[in-house]
Order: C-alpha cells, then structure tokens, then sequence
C-alpha cells in the first residue's frame, strides 16, 4: 500500500510541474500573439481607410499637392493606378501614425517598396 501511495504522490508532483510549465508556455504564447496582433492591426486599420472613400479622396487630392511626383525619386507619377501610399514613418516602427495623413505621401511603387523601413524623405 505505501507503494502505492508513494507512486501516486510522485505522479502528482510530476503532473503539477507539468501543469506549471504548460501554463508558463501559455502564457509565453499569449505574449507572442499580442505583439503580431499589435504589429498587424495598424496595417488592416490602414488598409481599411485606403480602400474607403475618404482614402481614395485623399490620394487624389495629395497627388495634385504633390504636383504628381514622386517625393522620394522627385520624377512624376504617371498615374495614380500603381501609386502606393507610403508612410514616412514606418508602420512597422510607428504604428500610432497608421491613419495619419501627415505621415503619408503618393510614392511610385517601386520608390516605396525599395524605402522599405526605413524613414526617408
């Protein structure tokens, strides 16, 4: 019978710092997925309102304030179609400014995509 027991005590210290590493691991998953949540969600915000009226209005009031060119190459932008709406100031670094037409420009977008991250004027 004390063997039993002395089974049954060592199966329960051993399911218990189980249960503690499990719920360590859950609570170092949750971290993760709030930082990608975190990370992401500007970008669906940002999104959203580049595909809404409101954003469609604003690039084509921006392109005529920026004479059609392009900021960062300073050639003209032959047409909004393909133009990309950058971010001066990284999504991916800033994502407070993701809806902040005072961090937005009309790029080419080839101009953007070779920015990348980086904050350029």
């Amino acid at each position: 019978m004390d063997n039993q027991v002395d089974s049954l005590q060592k199966l329960s210290k051993k399911l218990f710092r189980l249960n503690f590493k499990v719920n360590e691991y859950l609570k170092q998953t949750e971290k993760k997925i709030e930082k990608i949540k975190s990370k992401y969600e500007p970008r669906n915000q940002f999104n959203a309102w580049r595909d809404s009226q409101e954003g469609k209005q604003w690039k084509e009031q921006q392109y005529r304030r920026q004479n059609k060119r392009c900021p960062i190459c300073q050639q003209p932008i032959m047409s909004l179609k393909g133009s990309h709406i950058d971010h001066i100031k990284p999504l991916s670094t800033h994502p407070h400014l993701a809806l902040n037409t005072k961090n937005m420009r009309i790029t080419h977008g080839a101009c953007n995509l070779l920015k990348g991250n980086e904050t350029k004027n």
